[in-house]
C-alpha cells in the first residue's frame, strides 16, 4: 500500500488535471492539505472521480482557507470515515471512529474542528484488525496572535489523544500531514545559533514527546536518520526552492509496530513542483480485505445531494469547446444591414492641456498696422508639438532604476515591510534578486539591504 501526504496550497492551483496528478502520485491513499475549498465551492470534477472515494473537510469560518481531503482507491473503501479530530462534526453515529477527550474543554474541541484541518478513514486489514489514517493540517503560530499557540497545542493534544485511543483499540495508526514544525536542526536550513532555544519550542517539545519510546515513528528519519537537506517546503517569495533552502514540516508518522513490521519506504518527491510543498510518499506491506463492492461511509462526497447520481469519469468534464467570436458569425447577404462609419468621439489627451479659448484678431476698418504681429499656422503647429512632447514626458517619466546589489552587481528587487508591529511597517527596501540559499553559496542571495529613498514632493508655486 502506498500513501501520499501533500500540502497542495490550493486545489485549483494544481498545474495539471486532478486525474493526471493522482496517476503521477501512483498511490492507493492520497491525503491533501490546504485544499482551500468549502463545500459550496467544491466542483464535481474534484468531488467525484472514477476509481476513487473522496472525503473532504473544509473551514466553517471563511472561504479559501485551510481544508483537507482523502482520496481512496475503491478496493480500499473505508469501513468508517470521520471529519475533524474532536468528534464534533460527524452526522451519524456510524461515521464516528470513537474516542474521548477527558482533558479538553468543550469550546476548545469545537474550535479544533471548525477550521477544517483534519479527516480520518478506517480500513479493514485481512487479519480483521483496522488501519486508521489521520490526515491533518496543523495551524502555524502567528507571533502577532499569541492565542494561536494555544490553539496549535490543543490541536496537537487532540491528535495525540485520538491516536492513542486507536492504539488501545488494537488498530494500526498512520498520521500524515503538514504539522507546521521542523523537529530537529537537521530538518531546517536555518536552525539559528542557539540550539537550546530551538529545541525548547513548545511545538518541538510536543513532537519529541509524541514519538518518544517509539510509540510513533517519523518514517523518513527512521529510514534516513542522517540525510541532510531533505526538505519538503520552501519560501516562494525568495524562490528558495532553487537552492533547496527550506524546511521539513510534512510527515508520515506511524505507530511503532507498523514501522517494525510493515514500513517499506518513505520518499520525498521534490521534483513535483505544483506547490510550495512537495509530496511525501510512504510504502507499507499491509494486506487489506478487498472492499471494492462495499458501500463507502456516508460522508463520502458521492452521497452529497449536489453530487448524487451516476458517477461520472473525470475526462467527461475535460472537453474542448470552441468559443465563437463576433466576426465568425456568418450573416446572409440579403439580410445584412448597411455598414455605417462610426466617428469616434474619443478626444486626444492633449486637448485637455490646451487653452479653452483663443483671443480673436478683429481687423479694423483701417489698414493693418505695420507693427501688428502676424501669427502663422506653422508657428502654432510647432508650439503644439512642443507642448505635446513635454506633456508625455511629464506623464510617462521613466522610474528610477533599482540599485545594484553589492554581491553580484545585479539589479535589486523591491520589498515591503509587512510586519505591522514594526516601526518600519509599510516602508520599501531593496534586496538581492537571487533566490535564498545557505550562507556561503555564491549562487544564492547576497546580504545586500538598502532602504528605498522617500522623495519629498515639491509644491509648484506657478
Amino acid at each position: 500500500m502506498r500513501i501520499c501526504s501533500w500540502n497542495i496550497n490550493g486545489l485549483r492551483s494544481l498545474r495539471q488535471p486532478l486525474r493526471t496528478v493522482l496517476e503521477q502520485l501512483n498511490c492507493d491513499i492520497i491525503c491533501f492539505q490546504e485544499t482551500k475549498v468549502t463545500r459550496q465551492a467544491l466542483a464535481e470534477t474534484y468531488a467525484r472521480i472514477d476509481g476513487y472515494h473522496t472525503f473532504y473537510s473544509w473551514s466553517r469560518l471563511r472561504q479559501g482557507y485551510s481544508g483537507v481531503a482523502i482520496f481512496c482507491k475503491n478496493f480500499l473503501t473505508p469501513i468508517r470515515a470521520e471529519e475533524g479530530l474532536a468528534g464534533k462534526l460527524h452526522t451519524t453515529i456510524d461515521d464516528s471512529l470513537g474516542g474521548e477527550y477527558p482533558s479538553m474543554d468543550e469550546n476548545d474541541l469545537l474550535a479544533i474542528d471548525r477550521e477544517g484541518r483534519a479527516i480520518m478513514t478506517e480500513h479493514e486489514l485481512e487479519d480483521g484488525t483496522s488501519l486508521v489514517v489521520i490526515n491533518v493540517y496543523c495551524p502555524r503560530v502567528d507571533r502577532d496572535k499569541p492565542e494561536r499557540l494555544t490553539y496549535k497545542l490543543n490541536f496537537f493534544s487532540a491528535i495525540e489523544q485520538r491516536a492513542k485511543y486507536f492504539l488501545e483499540r488494537g488498530c494500526r495508526v498512520i498520521v500524515v500531514g503538514d504539522l507546521n514544525v521542523s523537529h530537529k536542526p537537521i530538518d531546517t536550513c536555518d536552525p539559528g545559533e542557539d540550539l537550546n532555544y530551538f529545541n525548547s519550542s513548545p511545538s518541538r517539545l510536543w513532537f519529541s514527546k509524541f514519538i518518544n519510546n517509539d510509540i510513533f515513528i517519523d518514517t523518513f528519519r527512521y529510514l534516513h536518520p542522517d540525510q541532510r537537506e531533505a526538505y519538503t517546503c520552501w519560501e516562494t517569495l525568495s524562490n528558495a526552492r532553487v537552492n533547496n533552502y527550506g524546511v521539513r514540516i510534512d510527515y508520515i508518522l506511524c505507530d511503532g509496530i507498523v514501522s517494525k513490521l510493515h514500513l517499506v519506504n518513505c520518499e520525498l518527491r521534490i521534483e513535483i513542483e505544483s506547490s510550495d510543498h512537495c509530496p511525501v510518499i510512504g510504502e507499507f506491506n499491509f494486506i487489506f480485505k478487498d472492499h471494492s463492492q462495499r458501500k463507502p461511509p456516508s460522508i463520502c462526497t458521492k452521497f452529497w445531494p449536489e453530487f448524487k447520481g451516476t458517477q461520472m469519469k473525470l475526462n467527461q468534464f475535460i472537453v474542448k469547446t470552441k468559443r465563437i467570436r463576433d466576426e465568425e458569425i456568418i450573416i446572409d447577404d440579403n439580410n445584412k444591414p448597411p455598414s455605417k462609419k462610426i466617428k469616434s468621439d474619443q478626444s486626444s489627451i492633449f486637448q485637455h492641456f490646451k487653452r479653452t479659448s483663443q483671443p480673436k484678431l478683429i481687423p479694423s476698418n483701417n489698414s493693418i498696422s505695420k507693427n501688428t504681429e502676424v501669427i502663422s499656422s506653422s508657428n502654432i503647429e510647432s508650439n503644439e508639438k512642443s507642448t505635446t512632447k513635454t506633456t508625455w514626458n511629464q506623464i510617462f517619466r521613466p522610474p528610477t532604476p533599482p540599485p545594484l546589489c553589492s554581491g553580484h552587481k545585479e539589479q535589486c528587487v523591491i520589498r515591503k515591510v509587512k510586519d505591522t508591529s514594526s516601526i518600519n511597517w509599510g516602508r520599501y527596501f531593496y534586496v538581492c534578486s537571487r533566490a535564498n540559499g545557505a550562507p556561503g553559496n555564491p549562487q544564492a542571495r547576497c546580504e545586500h539591504f538598502e532602504w528605498k529613498e522617500i522623495k519629498k514632493k515639491t509644491i509648484s508655486m506657478n
